[in-house]
């Protein structure tokens, strides 16, 4: 049976410089945004200022490069399309303490394999420039030619002598978008350039020098995103991290608006893309990704930039380290500094003003309150009472009002007890709590807000239970004797010291049986042993990592001991919520990352109502 016959091995031979140049290019060469970034690294190793791309079909019909740098000799250019040349290493030692964007030495050599180059280049301290062109590696014309100082060159027919490569490239849109993207983490990556991208006739991207982060960030982002950005940096031990990150209201449903940066390198890492996952877990709600813009300063030799012919792709000596240092800039940095601004506003001074004169103005405004609801209304109209059919909308407060004089009176004395520019609070559909701020009001999601607090304290006495103890028990009058499913005894039997420590008390009771005895003293509805039974269901054959799976615990006793939707509470209750909740240190989001809140200032009222 000759197709069951193993395969004869072949001669082994050298191959021709040409397939090897043609392999090469293959490792360096994918598509028109890979030669894009070769030839740009190489204009910024050579201290470019400006630099200007230019394509043709998204790069598949032709794309060129041209910087303003301190160029090439024009004796040095045949040598600069050679296979493993190079200005900016000499030894293997160098490797690790590059500092250079490109030092492999076979970009050029690869894309001249596979394409037509030509470059014009002139050295800053020569008369004249040079000229040479190559196609499929081979030197076709190399003669002098005027320039200014500086590099172009220019790529034509991408795969022209490969056509099992050139079938697999994408659509010209598509070559266009992948370059933009590679732009936009060029030019965050390097504020203090000129970038132009040319389209065709059109110019896709015109940037100039940028004088911060922020500003750069805000050219090509806009401005309202970056009212939704926040600063983080954090420096210690020859290691820096900084940055512009997202707050947790404002997310994406893809990860293309992450960038992370070593050294000014965009890189891909794994370990780092998740520490990005893990600051933001508890805020942000799954599926959804902040918008992040990371650079970390690592000591040369502390990283490998030698992964891949492309290196977007890096070895860390420390990479557990600074994962938790990533990890740790950002929740810090995203400490959430508007939570202030969005704590209830007591009316001890009105908005904007502060002492004797703030005082002053915050009676007067009771003074004009008070005389108006004597007054009934608008100047010189009385008050009629609510229409008939209208007082669910005008609520109870206003259908009291249509009492006598003598009950108006005195509403209103007893009104004068308490400053009417205060903060109550309401209950809306038994949902929501409703309460002024500085400049606005807020709605306050009593359920996620209750989660938000119950995480926390559950969590801190897990930190704290070698010195605390955990969270004080209730001891129940009757102890609940419940039966569990395989999957739940496994949890039980998993979680049960910090079970313990966050106030349950239970004991084995024969079988699949336990008997809980006593349950955390803040719990306010335990409705009769489900919250246990459904927490235990959450975690059934969890397999995850032991600090992932306590999250995860935390997060479901939570969930399921957090006062309901649909469940009225008194005002004294509302103050109290809202009050434990802004004692957080996550105050805008529940552990599952839904918010806790949303803010309507008085600009967006005004606006909503014509007063603008």
């Amino acid at each position: 049976m000759r197709g069951s016959m193993a395969r004869q091995p072949g001669k082994i031979k050298v191959l021709d410089s040409s397939t090897i140049d043609r392999i090469a290019a293959g490792e360096v060469v994918e598509r028109p945004a890979s030669i894009v970034k070769e030839l740009v690294e190489n204009a910024l190793d050579a201290g470019a200022r400006q630099i200007t791309i230019s394509l043709e079909e998204g790069g598949l019909v032709s794309l060129s490069v041209e910087d303003d740098g301190h160029g090439i000799r024009f004796r040095d250019l045949p040598l600069a399309f050679e296979r493993h040349t190079t200005s900016k290493i000499a030894t293997a030692a160098d490797i690790m303490q590059v500092a250079s964007f490109g030092f492999r030495g076979e970009a050029l050599a690869s894309i001249a394999s596979v394409s037509q180059v030509r470059c014009v280049s002139r050295l800053a301290d020569e008369e004249l420039g040079g000229l040479i062109e190559i196609s499929g590696g081979e030197i076709t014309r190399r003669e002098p030619a005027p320039r200014n100082s500086g590099t172009t060159i220019t790529v034509r027919d991408l795969f022209y002598n490969v056509p099992a490569r050139r079938k697999y490239m994408k659509s010209a849109q598509a070559e266009k978008r992948a370059i933009m993207k590679l732009m936009t983490q060029l030019a965050l990556a390097h504020q203090d350039i000129r970038w132009i991208v040319k389209s065709g006739s059109d110019i896709a991207m015109d940037l100039r020098p940028a004088g911060s982060l922020t500003d750069r960030a805000r050219d090509l982002f806009g401005a309202s995103v970056m009212e939704h950005m926040a600063r983080f940096e954090m420096e210690k031990g020859g290691f820096s991290i900084g940055g512009l990150a997202s707050r947790p209201t404002w997310t994406r449903g893809n990860r293309e608006q992450q960038f992370i940066f070593i050294n000014r390198r965009p890189v891909e890492n794994r370990a780092l893309s998740q520490a990005i996952v893990q600051a933001y877990r508890e805020v942000v709600p799954t599926g959804r990704h902040p918008v992040v813009i990371a650079f970390l300063q690592v000591p040369h030799g502390e990283v490998d930039v030698n992964v891949h012919p492309a290196k977007t792709q890096v070895r860390l000596l420390l990479e557990r380290e600074i994962f938790g240092r990533l990890k740790n800039a950002l929740s810090e940095g995203l400490s959430l500094k508007q939570a202030d601004e969005l704590r209830p506003w007591r009316g001890d001074v009105a908005p904007g003003t502060a002492g004797e004169a703030g005082e002053r103005i915050a009676d007067a405004q009771d003074d004009y309150l008070r005389r108006y609801f004597q007054r009934g209304g608008s100047a010189g109209f009385e008050f009629k009472g609510v229409p008939a059919g209208q007082g669910e909308l005008f609520g109870a407060s206003a259908m009291r009002a249509t009492g006598s004089a003598e009950e108006i009176d005195g509403m209103v004395a007893g009104v004068s007890e308490t400053p009417l520019h205060s903060a109550p609070f309401w209950q809306l559909h038994r949902t929501y709590i409703v309460t002024q701020i500085r400049g606005g009001l807020v709605l306050i999601d009593q359920h996620n807000s209750h989660e938000r607090i119950l995480y926390n304290e559950a969590k801190r006495a897990l930190e704290e239970r070698g010195e605390t103890g955990g969270i004080p028990t209730q001891q129940l009058l009757f102890p609940a004797h419940l039966e569990l499913t395989p999957g739940q005894v496994q949890a039980w039997q998993t979680h049960a010291e910090q079970m313990k420590a966050m106030g349950f008390t239970i004991e084995p009771f024969g079988g699949q049986s336990i008997l809980v005895q006593g349950i955390p003293a803040s719990l306010k509805n335990w409705n009769e042993g489900r919250l246990l039974l459904d927490m235990l269901d959450d975690l059934a054959w969890d397999d995850k990592p032991s600090q992932e799976n306590q999250v995860d615990l935390l997060a479901s006793y939570a969930c399921h001991g957090a006062v309901r939707a649909g469940e009225p509470l008194t005002i004294p209750e509302m103050q109290n919520l809202v009050d434990q909740l802004f004692a957080t240190d996550t105050p805008l989001s529940c552990p599952h990352g839904r918010p806790t809140l949303i803010q309507y200032t008085l600009e967006e009222l005004e606006k909503r109502f014509g007063r603008t």
